[in-house]
């Protein structure tokens, strides 16, 4: 009995000094981490960094153990996710009264959930990832409606969302949802879109009769579905969920558009890569949220207008931007709901509601319009 108490003792010893030998380590790479964040900070570079993470997970190959390896992927995101918070809470110590945007981006990564319509592997779910990285929680949704009605009831705290393509325009069913929700755009994320032919492994071009996707991918695709005319095209409602779909589905002659991620995810064959018109292809996704934003950072200011329906209206509030030397960067139209013959228009602009010019157009254009709706001011991602 002593011999095993003996032996039980010394590895209690051997684990106390392993573990204060990882606290040190633990509390010099806390203060690596802090300086890596202010060096982020100081040369406004974006605070998530996807492939960084990914080489910081991929050191747990040293282990030849299965089990342990999977403990100590869960060690190190874990070890990422205190990181980001001890960045949060010391520079909100430090900077109490400071709002800098990456600060608050910092935030934003922890402890939040954030929903994108699809499923994982689509394009909303990369626009997601890619602006606040992999420290969030996904929740997904089968409509885009289910997005607002989860941020309505406090299901979740922000929503990703397509807006428009740069190759099929504005996603008209987001820009009504925006009217009748009374949600703020906080910010936007603008993905390249690469879109491929997928099918369940097994299958070839030549079984292929059936293609499945998301309507606008079929638009996006449409050079390279005129070349396949005997083609029977199923829209879908995301190119996730199309993918999902056909790579568990037992039938031979289907095949869907998609990412090579989702192709990845639901272990299918790409029978044709980058099958998308242009070769600039990016869709530009909007991040909304309750609350606005208002920040120095912020760069972009988004309108929902409607005005009366008579000779000169809209020519007064354009006018504004010319009278206050501010860029218009888009103005699209949208049928007013319930208004015969009646139109919203959605504006964005280059601009921040902290300065004077962009009050006085703001204050100028409200006083124009028949309705008026402060979609958000917040930091554009071409900038």
């Amino acid at each position: 009995m002593d011999k095993i108490n003996n032996e039980l003792e010394i590895n209690r010893a051997e684990i106390d000094r392993i573990d204060k030998e990882i606290l040190t380590l633990f509390a010099s790479r806390m203060e690596k981490v802090m300086a890596i964040a202010k060096y982020k900070l100081a040369n406004n570079l974006d605070i998530t960094d996807q492939q960084r993470e990914e080489k910081v997970l991929a050191q747990t190959e040293v282990i030849t153990d299965p089990e342990i390896k999977a403990h100590a992927m869960t060690l190190l995101k874990t070890i990422m996710d205190l990181s980001k918070k001890f960045q949060t809470e010391r520079f909100r110590k430090s900077n109490p009264d400071q709002e800098d945007f990456n600060v608050l981006k910092y935030q934003d990564e922890i402890g939040i959930t954030v929903g994108f319509q699809g499923l994982p592997g689509s394009f909303s779910e990369q626009a997601l990832i890619e602006y606040y990285g992999e420290g969030v929680r996904e929740q997904s949704y089968a409509s885009f409606e289910g997005v607002f009605k989860a941020l309505q009831t406090e299901e979740i705290d922000y929503g990703v969302l397509p807006l428009e393509n740069s190759f099929t325009g504005g996603i008209s069913e987001v820009y009504d949802l925006l009217s009748s929700y009374g949600f703020y755009i906080v910010g936007e994320k603008i993905i390249k879109v690469d879109h491929n032919l997928l099918a369940g492994k097994g299958v070839g071009m030549e079984s292929v009769t059936e293609i499945i996707s998301h309507p606008q991918a079929f638009l996006q695709c449409s050079d390279f579905l005129q070349g396949h005319p005997e083609w029977n095209l199923v829209p879908g409602s995301n190119t996730a969920v199309s993918a999902k779909m056909v790579g568990e589905s037992a039938a031979g002659h289907q095949a869907a558009i998609a990412s090579k991620r989702a192709a990845e995810i639901y272990d299918m064959s790409v029978l044709a890569e980058g099958i998308h018109n242009s070769t600039d292809n990016s869709t530009r996704f909007i991040i909304i949220g309750r609350k606005p934003k208002c920040v120095p950072e912020n760069n972009k200011v988004s309108l929902l207008v409607a005005i009366a329906h008579e000779p000169g209206s809209l020519y007064k509030i354009l006018s504004y931007f010319a009278e206050y030397g501010l860029n218009m960067l888009k103005i699209e139209s949208r049928p007013r709901q319930g208004r015969n013959w009646e139109s919203l228009f959605y504006i964005d602009f280059e601009g921040n509601l902290e300065k004077q010019e962009v009050k006085n157009t703001v204050e100028g254009i409200a006083k124009e319009s028949i309705s008026f709706k402060m979609l958000g001011n917040y930091r554009s991602d071409l900038s």
